[in-house]
């Protein structure tokens, strides 16, 4: 059966979703509405730094981010809309550093569902200048988390978006023993090359991994981890890239869904949502001993 309860920690509320066989999800509404924690047991899905989870000036380094209205930088941190005017916006869009609100959520005997919300307001609208309501349902499971998500356009004028994840997986020692990627080419950020996919980088061998997927010919991506468990990212059609990045360093390996990659909106091939229209979309994420 699952339960839920409230806490409070170094001033941040947090959501915490538990079972009688040991799962537990926590939210945190406060940061981003971020899902910062899956445990299966033990068995953690997402790292997480701590210290930058308590500290509101830099950005969260673990858990789900979301990312919205954008994945990625723009050119020189600005935009330009059809009427002409420019606005700046910092990598990955507003919304992984904004308060979110946590409905109450359902919990039945072997899965739990909560919906977090975020709405546009005079801050939002200073560098995304859109009337806007974010609906994300979490349902959680034995092994498995799926997010519902509804990006609604309450504007009178086309929204322009894409939006993504930046999910940091636990990744001990080698970080992958097994990867697949449904693609057969990457662009290197770093490097500024696109190649071809080879398969498991060196990540050892570089300070940081950066390597952005398109043309995806499945709706999953996978590693197996050094611990013997395999993560699965399943996402539906409006996710078009895969980002792997990684840091030579930390114990994570980002497995990443975007619906746009970097500079799309600068080059003007971001979703557009009609007035009064909501975009739909799903992305699972699941872990699983080997």
């Amino acid at each position: 059966m699952f339960s839920f309860r409230r806490l409070v920690e170094k001033g941040l509320e947090i959501c915490e979703i538990f079972s009688d066989n040991g799962i537990t999800a926590r939210f945190i509404p406060g940061r981003g509405g971020m899902l910062t924690e899956y445990f299966m047991g033990d068995v953690p899905l997402f790292y997480l730094d701590s210290s930058t989870l308590y500290d509101n000036a830099k950005n969260v380094r673990g858990g789900n981010p979301v990312l919205f209205p954008i994945c990625g930088p723009l050119e020189n941190g600005r935009y330009t809309l059809d009427n002409g005017r420019e606005y700046e916006m910092k990598q990955h869009g507003l919304a992984r550093n904004l308060p979110w609100q946590a409905e109450e959520p359902e919990c039945l005997r072997d899965s739990a569902r909560i919906k977090l919300s975020l709405e546009s307001s005079e801050a939002t609208r200073k560098v995304y200048p859109f009337d806007f309501r974010l609906e994300f349902a979490y349902f959680i499971t034995e092994g498995t988390v799926t997010i519902e998500q509804k990006y609604i356009n309450c504007s009178d004028t086309d929204m322009p978006f894409y939006a993504g994840f930046h999910p940091y997986f636990y990744a001990p020692g080698v970080k992958a023993v097994k990867l697949y990627i449904p693609a057969k080419s990457c662009d290197d950020i770093k490097k500024g090359a696109t190649q071809v996919f080879h398969g498991i980088p060196d990540f050892n061998s570089v300070p940081e991994t950066n390597l952005v997927f398109g043309g995806l010919q499945a709706n999953e991506a996978w590693f197996d981890r050094s611990d013997g468990f395999r993560v699965t990212v399943r996402y539906d059609d409006a996710f078009r890239y895969i980002v792997l990045w990684a840091l030579r360093d930390r114990e994570f390996l980002c497995l990443e869904p975007w619906m746009g990659s970097n500079y799309d909106l600068n080059r003007g091939r971001a979703v557009r949502v009609k007035p009064g229209c909501e975009y739909r979309a799903v992305v699972s994420y699941s872990v699983r001993s080997l």
